[in-house]
């Protein structure tokens, strides 16, 4: 009886995951959506599968873990906040980050037990999810070459075209090298120092930390690597020779512990590279990839209906910029005076320039980041100044808007606020298409068709949308590794390099 009880107690919950997650995936795969019903069922299941379970431990007279209980509302709430986050972001629907959340309820705490981050152990489910999607896109983005390659080869002029662009852009010069080499010493040094690091403190710190300790090394370095690189980025030759430095004086006076962390910090220096240069470096073009090259349909104009995902760059390319600076500034040539002109032009030249607004930001930061105190009359000065110029401009658009009509208004409010009606209107898209968003963007193609048969070309008939990326099945794989490993994939591969 007492293992009949012990095996509902622990595993029941796991049948709720797999009925719920199954259900799930087949209709993610067949309407593209993970409904609410089947969620509001799993967290109702859940509560159920809990509650029986306190009732039948209170019958038999075994004791109730609240702490237990306690601690599985907790990891729910963190990752409610945490799915919120996400897709308010816009990095999940709405779905996933409520399906996360179920899952995060329904798991047994018994299954993070190898896991060491123990302030928050569903983060290894996340990553158990995560990973392996980043490692299919990663290889469909490596594969993508290959079927361009194939598009190229049946036409060599577009292939020498690519080719010459290629080679223009990406000239290796002195500087790039030099570049080059400074990162890979920096990653470098970084690891060794890091593995002196944990020699030194591992035994201490271990007893408080445990296996986290490792992890905490390996995070540190990356909050470390921008500002060390940046400090060594003209010092290629003192970065150079600490490193001789540590491999001679460790070959000579610590020889077994050298040969004994020789693997280690390859190893690391290799994922550590690997990690920089296509995790955090190429994360932003890999989501873009992934947006861009997902399965994509045509469809008519008039067919175009709410709930579908929209291609946000082909709405973007088809409609163009809704302003044309030189046709406004021929509009108002004859209806405002010389000096109005002049004034307006480069107020607008001021908004629209984006190397004068980064060079106005990293003034402001570098004052910050070195203050000092004779600097802060300069400072006061750049804020009267910055004042001063708000109110004139202000007085001159306020004069001017008695002057154009309500449709230029309307332009120059977009163009100095560097936006138009299609940005605005594509920046309000969050996910799926409303019924209100999609009356809008048939109102709007149709207006841009006017102005394309007025210049003689064929109206725009199609549109271009996605197909839904079905996440679920992910998420399912996730918890059953999670499930089998009782750790993450990135410990796993941790340990393995730590004790080959």
């Amino acid at each position: 009886m007492d293992l009949v009880l012990n095996l509902f107690v622990n595993y029941g919950a796991l049948a709720i995951i797999f009925i719920i997650g199954l259900i799930i995936c087949l209709e993610d795969f067949k309407f593209g959506k993970i409904r609410n019903r089947w969620i509001k069922f799993g967290f109702i299941a859940g509560l159920a599968f809990y509650f029986l379970s306190i009732m039948l431990l209170l019958i038999i007279g075994q004791p109730i873990s609240w702490q237990y209980h306690l601690l599985i509302l907790t990891n729910t709430g963190i990752a409610f906040v945490f799915g919120f986050i996400l897709w308010h972001f816009k990095l999940w629907a709405g779905g996933d980050a409520k399906l996360f959340t179920l899952y995060v309820f329904l798991i047994p705490i018994a299954f993070y037990s190898n896991w060491y981050f123990k302030y928050w152990p569903p983060l290894s489910l996340l990553i158990n999810i995560i990973l392996p999607i980043f490692v299919y896109l990663l290889i469909k983005m490596l594969l993508y070459p290959v079927q361009l390659l194939f598009n190229y080869l049946k036409n060599p002029k577009l292939l020498k075209e690519y080719c010459q662009k290629y080679k223009d852009e990406n000239k290796v010069d002195k500087g790039k090298m030099k570049n080059y080499l400074n990162t890979a010493l920096s990653f470098l040094l970084i690891l060794i120092f890091f593995q002196l690091l944990r020699t030194h403190t591992n035994e201490f710190l271990s007893p408080y930390l445990g296996n986290f300790v490792y992890a905490s090394y390996f995070f540190m370095g990356f909050v470390i690597f921008k500002p060390l690189r940046a400090f060594l980025k003209k010092r290629v030759f003192i970065v150079l020779a600490a490193v001789m430095l540590y491999f001679v004086v460790a070959f000579i006076y610590f020889r077994e512990m050298f040969y004994a962390d020789l693997h280690k910090i390859f190893a690391l220096q290799f994922i550590f590279m690997l990690s920089y240069f296509y995790i955090f470096k190429y994360g932003r073009s890999l989501g873009q990839f992934l947006y861009n090259s997902a399965e994509v349909k045509m469809v008519p104009l008039q067919e175009l209906s709410p709930g579908v995902y929209i291609n946000k760059s082909h709405i973007q390319k088809i409609m163009g910029s809704r302003i044309n600076l030189e046709e406004f500034k021929k509009e108002l040539e004859p209806i405002l005076a010389e000096e109005e002109k002049n004034q307006l032009w480069q107020l607008i030249e001021r908004k629209t320039n984006k190397t004068a607004k980064e060079k106005q930001q990293y003034q402001l930061v570098s004052f910050f980041r070195s203050f000092r105190a004779d600097r802060l009359p300069a400072m006061f000065k750049q804020i009267w100044q910055y004042k001063k110029q708000k109110e004139t401009d202000a007085v001159l658009l306020d004069l001017i808007s008695k002057k154009i009509s309500a449709k230029q208004k309307e332009q120059l409010q977009n163009l100095l606020n560097n936006s138009d009606e299609t940005k605005v209107f594509l920046k309000s898209i969050r996910g799926k298409l409303t019924e209100d968003q999609a009356k809008q963007l048939k109102a709007m193609i149709e207006k841009r068709n006017q102005e394309i048969k007025e210049q003689g070309h064929p109206p725009i008939e199609q549109v271009i949308l996605h197909k839904t990326f079905s996440f679920a099945p992910w998420m399912l794989l996730g918890v059953i590794i999670t499930l089998l490993t009782k750790t993450s994939l990135i410990d796993l591969v941790y340990q393995y390099i730590l004790h080959r």
